[in-house]
C-alpha cells in the first residue's frame, strides 16, 4: 500500500481546484447581450454505432422562449427527449436565468454526422449557435463510468468527516391579497429566502393556477436581494417568479404548492455544496361573485368610454369611420365585443378591433378601440345613437353603466366617387347596401293630363307592336346565343375591356370599385329576387366589392381589386 504522503499532493490539488471553482463562481459573470444568447453542446464528438450522443440547447437571457426548434440532423435520429429544465442563478447578488432542452440522438450509419446550426428568436434579435460535426465509428467507444467518490480531505487525512451545518433557506409564495372579486387582478410572487450562496434553481413541481387566467407581468428585476428577518433569523430575499392572476369563478380557490430543486454553492473550503428541495405552502383565495345582469360586458375595473367620427359632414356615397374606445384599468382582454350598431339610412360594416394594452404588477391598463365604417345610403340628417357600456367597479361594489353622447351626421349629394345616378337608381340597389335614389333624381310627380279615347287606342296598338318586336328580338338573341360561332355578345366584350382596365391602369380604390360595379349593372341590370346561381354569384360579388370600396384606407387594395375584376370577368363570360 502506498504511503499516505504520496496521496496528499493529489488531494491538495483537488482541494485547490475546488477553491478555484468557488472563486470562479463568485467572480463577476460575463455580460451577455441585452437580448440573450444560445448555446449548442454535445457530450461527445466521436461515438460508436451502439452509442448515443446527448444534445443540449441552452438559452440565456431576460426573456426565455417556451420552446426551441430542433436543429437539422445529418446521419442522426432522435431516440429521446426533449427534456426541459429552467435554471435561475444568483452570483454576486445578480440573478440570471436560462432554459435547456436535451435530446438523446443515435447514429444511423458509420461516417460523418452533423447537428445543424441553431437559430432562436430572442426579442427583436436572433441568436445563433454554430453546427457541430460528429464522427461515427463501428461498435461502441463510450467508456464505462466507474462509481465516483467525492474527495474529502478530512476523511483522507484524519479518517473522519466534519459535521456539516444545515443550510438555511426556504421559498415562499405570497399573494397581494386573499379576497377579491371575479375578474380582479391578484399578484402572486415566489420568493427565495437564503443564508447560502445559490448557483441554480429548477422547478420540480411548477406552479398551477387552475381557476385563474394567468398573465406574465415580466420577470423580476435582477438585484442583490433585500434583507429580511423571519422568526428572528436573518435572510436575504430574492423574487424568483411573478404571476398576475385573474380569477374566472367564484368560491374558495386553492393555489397548490410548488417544489424547487436548489443548487447550493460550496459554503466552505471543504464543502462541495449540494442540491436541496424546498416547497411552498398552498394558498387559498376567497373569490366573490359579481352580479349577473342583462347587457353586462364582464369587464371588471374602472373605465371610461368615448365615441367619435372622423367627419360628420359627408357627401353622398362617401364613407366615415366611427370609433368607440374603452380606456382604463382592469380585465380589458375579456372585453372582446364592441356595441351592436344598426343605423337607418346607412350601412355599417363589421368593426376592426385595435388594442393598446400594458401588463404590469398592478394589472392590465390601456385601451381597446372598435372602428366601424359607416356608409350613408340617403341624403339628409341621421344620428349615431348613444352607445352603452357597463362594467363592475370592485371599489364601489356595483355595476356602472356609461353611455356616449349621440353624434349627428349630415349628408349632402354629389360626391366624387359616388355611384353615378343611372347605376345608383337601379331597382334593388338598396338591398345590396348601395345608395338609395335621391328625391331630386326621382323628380316631382307630373300633373294629370286627360287623354282622349282615340289616343288611348293608338297607344294600345303601338304597345302591342312593340311587345311583338321585343319578343322576336329575344327569340333571335336566344338563337344566336346557342349558335356554334362562340362569339360573345358585343355588350360582354365591352364589359371585359372595362374590367381589364382595373388591372392595367392606375386607379384609386373607389374609382376601380366603381368601374367594376358599373360594369356588372350594365351587363346584368338588377338581380334582386333572382335566386338562380347567376343572381347569387353577382350579389355575392357586389357585397365583396362594397366591403373593399368602403373599407378605411389602411393599406394597398390593388391586389384585391384585381382579383375582384377577374371574378367579375368570369361572371360576365359565363352568364352574359
Amino acid at each position: 500500500m502506498k504511503p499516505t504522503r504520496n496521496r496528499r499532493p493529489a488531494g491538495l490539488a483537488v482541494a485547490l481546484a475546488a477553491m478555484l471553482g468557488v472563486l470562479l463562481l463568485v467572480a463577476p459573470a460575463s455580460r451577455a447581450t441585452a437580448q440573450g444568447s444560445v448555446r449548442s453542446e454535445v457530450d461527445a464528438r466521436k461515438i460508436g454505432m451502439l452509442d448515443q450522443v446527448q444534445l443540449t440547447l441552452t438559452v440565456d437571457g431576460p426573456s426565455l422562449p417556451d420552446q426551441v426548434p430542433l436543429p437539422a440532423l445529418g446521419n442522426l435520429r432522435v431516440v429521446g427527449g426533449p427534456s426541459v429544465s429552467t435554471q435561475m442563478s444568483f452570483v454576486n447578488g445578480q440573478s440570471s436565468q436560462s432554459r435547456s432542452w436535451t435530446w438523446a440522438l443515435q447514429p444511423i450509419a458509420v461516417g460523418q454526422a452533423e447537428i445543424g446550426a441553431v437559430r432562436v428568436a430572442l426579442g427583436s434579435t436572433q441568436a445563433t449557435a454554430p453546427a457541430i460535426a460528429i464522427e461515427v465509428v463501428q461498435g461502441s467507444i463510450a467508456p464505462a463510468q466507474p462509481p465516483q467518490r467525492s474527495f474529502d480531505p478530512f476523511e483522507d487525512i484524519f479518517g473522519r468527516r466534519p459535521q456539516r451545518h444545515e443550510v438555511k433557506l426556504f421559498i415562499e409564495a405570497k399573494a397581494s391579497r386573499t379576497s377579491l372579486y371575479v375578474g380582479e387582478p391578484l399578484l402572486v410572487t415566489y420568493y427565495l429566502y437564503t443564508q447560502a450562496s445559490i448557483s441554480g434553481l429548477q422547478f420540480d413541481e411548477v406552479p398551477q393556477f387552475n381557476g385563474f387566467w394567468a398573465e406574465d407581468p415580466g420577470q423580476p428585476q435582477r438585484n442583490a436581494g433585500e434583507p429580511a428577518t423571519v422568526e428572528g433569523v436573518p435572510y436575504r430575499r430574492f423574487p424568483i417568479l411573478v404571476k398576475l392572476l385573474y380569477p374566472t369563478r367564484s368560491g374558495r380557490i386553492t393555489i397548490p404548492r410548488a417544489t424547487l430543486r436548489i443548487q447550493v454553492s460550496p459554503q466552505s473550503f471543504f464543502d462541495a455544496g449540494g442540491v436541496v428541495s424546498r416547497a411552498t405552502q398552498p394558498m387559498t383565495i376567497d373569490v366573490k361573485p359579481i352580479p349577473e345582469e342583462p347587457g353586462f360586458s364582464g369587464a371588471v375595473g374602472r373605465f371610461k368610454t368615448r365615441a367619435s367620427m372622423d367627419r360628420t359632414d359627408l357627401a353622398f356615397g362617401d364613407a366615415a369611420t366611427l370609433r368607440f374606445e374603452i380606456e382604463g384599468s382592469g380585465n380589458l382582454k375579456w372585453v372582446d365585443r364592441g356595441p351592436e350598431l344598426t343605423l337607418g339610412g346607412a350601412k355599417v360594416y363589421p368593426p376592426q378591433v385595435k388594442s393598446d394594452l400594458r401588463t404590469g404588477p398592478s394589472g392590465i391598463s390601456g385601451s381597446r378601440t372598435w372602428e366601424y365604417v359607416v356608409v350613408p345610403q340617403t341624403m339628409g340628417n341621421f344620428e349615431i345613437p348613444a352607445l352603452a357600456f357597463s362594467y363592475f367597479d370592485p371599489t364601489a361594489g356595483h355595476i356602472v353603466r356609461t353611455t356616449t353622447a349621440p353624434i349627428p351626421v349630415h349628408v349632402t349629394g354629389g360626391a366624387p366617387g359616388a355611384v353615378p345616378a343611372p347605376v345608383a337608381s337601379m331597382p334593388g340597389m338598396a338591398s345590396r347596401g348601395g345608395p338609395l335614389r335621391l328625391r331630386t333624381e326621382i323628380g316631382p310627380p307630373a300633373s294629370r293630363v286627360a287623354i282622349p279615347g282615340l289616343a288611348v287606342a293608338v297607344l294600345a296598338l303601338v304597345a302591342l307592336l312593340l311587345h311583338g318586336l321585343l319578343w322576336g328580338g329575344q327569340r333571335l338573341a336566344a338563337l344566336r346565343a346557342h349558335a356554334p360561332s362562340g362569339r360573345a355578345p358585343r355588350g360582354a366584350r365591352g364589359a371585359l375591356r372595362d374590367l381589364d382596365r382595373v388591372g392595367r391602369e392606375t386607379m384609386s380604390k373607389e374609382s376601380a370599385a366603381i368601374v367594376i360595379e358599373k360594369t356588372l349593372f350594365a351587363v346584368f341590370g338588377s338581380l334582386d329576387g333572382d335566386e338562380s346561381e347567376r343572381g347569387r354569384a353577382v350579389r355575392t360579388l357586389l357585397d365583396d366589392l362594397h366591403a373593399v370600396r368602403y373599407a378605411p384606407q389602411l393599406g394597398d387594395y390593388s391586389e384585391r381589386l384585381r382579383a375582384l375584376a377577374v371574378r367579375a370577368g368570369d361572371v360576365v363570360r359565363r352568364w352574359a
